[in-house]
């Protein structure tokens, strides 16, 4: 029975020994000397795990490498506008660095490197990439005049773009005239009849836009040229031409920029929450990054304990081995001890386990590719340690609050969301407005062409055969003097040589406005009920109240994360503190047994009880360490320092500024490539 207790009691302190170190039999009978070099260890620790940092040609400028709200344009290039831009295929490889950091098969990789690492390769950040991009195309195409999807086009579009129309057209008819008024030439034969013919060229350009004032104006220069079998016309052949000017502008509904820019003015709002947008999923995914490296940081530190309590175990069982053959122990004690190797060496695979796991939650998060063959079974050790005595914040709620509201990205989207409604409530205001258009238009024509030369007459008449005079009954007067049926006549004579002209004519007309048009019209159009444009601007009020709303909500919820962030720091920090002070009193409790047992006032039984329960405590403080590391990058994140407390820039299409005296590693986006130094996390202690 006693046997049994025993046998439990040293399996339940196993158990509870796996993620914490168990000091040695061996360490505890030298306790002074050990003391004495656990300082020189700690502080030479993190020097023999530090990994080499990734170089500085990792550094990247976040969204800073393309811009696609502007296009390309007409000049000097004239056929750059009709070319698609350039769109590169997405880069799913590892970035180079990422291979740097890999010694002796293990990836050496510190807090600093997972974070830029992170920036590089995160997938998750690649795809949110895409959209500030894709809201700079919707920026590009609202400044042409395009209309978003589902919106109304009575206002806000139009072609803020000059459209320049050439038109060129050649005709031949051949038309039977009905009548000899319109000319033409005879034929003959029963059903004789006039034939007119025609050769007509048309040669148009005009020019067209609109502008953000709603004005939109019309320039077009029109050129005929053409010849005909009339004998009638002036000239022939003959050029026309025309000079057209014309405008229109709303007067009422369309009045202005704001009805006319609307969209633009939404797409620049739109490339800003694209921005913000992507500067959520950075937060984010430094945010994760960080929690899952102290993770990966406990997990490491269980299996050092799991060696450590394995290591325990085997000592035990060898001197109980060693006072079993000389008779000063019973053999259950023997097989107690040999029992609890084999239950450590299956807590420390259990906990290789769960750090091998956890490295490849890391891993995924830091490349593009884990399935990458360079990366095909490695092992990823974390070499920043947790703090012994990290910096503890002390921040009001108000003012936590505040500096919250003024940084998370969340609000400032929000603020712009709030931006574009009040455009639409505007917007649709003035579409509630009759349409009332004042329209001008101006002319100048030309005209011009070959004309035929003066008559000369030669004193002679000549009778028409196809007009004879006829009497009341329509028979033919004969002339008795010749017994020949009589005709009109025409005089005869010649024509002189044809006058030239022709377009510059033409041109000369319309330059000195020869022959000028103008026209005024002023219309008014009133829709009746108009129920449409009601409902859009009621649509569009409903929509900015909504949004009220949600500002306050999301304020609300940002109130509560920040206060519960706080909290978890602080209780954390006290657990930290509680923690410690029991592992101080466990060690010392556990030195007192150990020196008992070296007196012979102890059993192994008692010494197991206290091994136990220190090795509880030092878990215990493991794992508020962990807690406290953890919650303090979320409180980074709810106050919106996740950036800046790691010198994270989300630029845009500025210069990159480089520090170069820097020695930290270059993080992707950064200005100067530097993370936080004392004042890791960024809350105004150290400096």
């Amino acid at each position: 029975m006693t046997g049994r207790l025993i046998r439990t009691v040293v399996a339940l302190y196993l158990v509870g020994a796996l993620a914490a170190g168990v000091p040695t039999f061996g360490q505890a009978q030298s306790t002074p000397q050990n003391q004495a070099q656990q300082p020189q260890q700690s502080q030479a620790q993190p020097q023999a795990a530090a990994a080499p940092n990734l170089p500085p040609n990792s550094y990247v400028n976040l969204l800073a490498t393309r811009n696609y709200s502007k296009g390309k344009r007409t000049f000097p290039n004239f056929l750059g506008a009709y070319s698609p831009q350039s769109v590169p295929s997405p880069d799913l490889t590892n970035t180079p660095s990422i291979y740097t950091l890999i010694q002796d098969g293990k990836l050496q990789l510190s807090l600093q490197d997972a974070i830029a690492l992170d920036l590089q390769n995160d997938l998750n950040i690649a795809v949110e990439e895409y959209i500030p991009w894709i809201d700079q195309a919707n920026l590009l195409s609202a400044e042409g005049g395009g209309t978003p999807v589902g919106s109304a086009t009575s206002a806000g579009g139009g072609t803020f773009d000059p459209l320049v129309t050439a038109t060129a057209s050649l005709s031949k008819s051949i038309i039977p005239a009905n009548n000899s008024l319109q000319g033409g030439s005879a034929t003959t034969g029963a059903g004789s009849f006039l034939i007119v013919r025609n050769h007509t060229n048309q040669y148009n350009l005009t020019y067209s836009q609109k502008l953000h004032t709603g004005t939109q104006f019309f320039v077009g220069l029109n050129n005929t040229r053409g010849s005909s079998n009339l004998a009638q016309d002036f000239f022939n052949p003959f050029v026309q031409s025309s000079l057209v000017f014309s405008i229109q502008q709303p007067l009422l509904n369309g009045f202005g920029r704001l009805p006319n820019m609307r969209f633009i003015l939404e797409a620049r709002n739109n490339t800003k929450v694209g921005r913000l947008q992507f500067e959520e999923q950075v937060i984010a995914s430094v945010t994760q990054v960080e929690t899952q490296y102290w993770a990966l940081v406990a997990d490491e530190q269980a299996v050092e304990v799991a060696k450590q309590t394995l290591a325990v175990s085997q000592k035990l069982y060898d001197d109980d081995q060693r006072q079993l053959q000389i008779g000063t122990l019973a053999h259950l004690d023997v097989v107690t001890a040999q029992s609890a190797i084999a239950t450590n060496n299956q807590a420390l695979i259990a906990a290789q386990t769960n750090a091998l796991q956890q490295g490849i939650v890391v891993l995924n998060l830091i490349t593009k590719d884990p399935m990458e063959k360079r990366l095909q079974g490695i092992e990823v050790v974390p070499t920043t340690p947790l703090e012994q005595n990290p910096q503890i914040p002390n921040v009001a709620l108000p003012d936590a609050v505040t500096e919250a509201w003024s940084n998370r990205p969340e609000l400032k989207v929000d603020d712009l969301t709030l931006h574009n409604d009040d455009i639409e409530v505007r917007a649709t205001r003035n579409s509630l407005l009759p349409s009332l258009t004042l329209s001008g238009q101006y002319t100048s024509a030309g005209l011009g062409g070959a004309a035929r030369g003066a008559f000369v007459p030669n004193g002679t008449i000549l009778a028409d055969p196809t007009e004879p005079i006829v009497d009341v009954n329509g028979n033919t007067l004969i002339d008795p003097a010749t017994g020949q049926a009589t005709f009109l006549g025409f005089p005869g004579g010649t024509f002189g040589p044809a006058i030239p002209g022709g377009i510059g004519t033409t041109y000369s007309d319309i330059f000195h406005n020869n022959f000028p048009t103008y026209t005024g019209t002023l219309t008014l159009s009133l829709p009746v009920r108009n129920r449409s444009a009601q409902a859009a601007n009621a649509v569009a009020q409903l929509t900015q109240r909504e949004e009220q709303t949600v500002q306050q909500r999301d304020k609300n919820t940002i109130v509560v994360g920040v206060r519960q962030a706080l909290t978890a720091v602080q209780q954390d920090a006290a657990q930290v503190q509680a923690t410690v002070q029991a592992t101080q009193l466990a060690q010392e409790t556990y030195d007192d047994e150990v020196k008992k047992f070296d007196l012979g006032a102890s059993t192994t039984y008692n010494v197991v009880l206290q091994s136990r329960d220190l090795n509880a405590a030092k878990l215990n403080e493991l794992t508020a360490k962990t807690n406290l590391e953890i919650a303090l990058v979320n409180l980074n994140q709810a106050l919106g320092r996740t950036l800046t407390n790691n010198n994270i820039t989300i630029a845009g299409r500025l210069g990159r500024q480089l520090d170069p005296n820097g020695n930290a590693p270059l993080i992707p986006g950064t200005i100067d490539g530097r993370l936080a130094g004392v004042d890791v996390f960024g809350l105004g202690i150290g400096k």
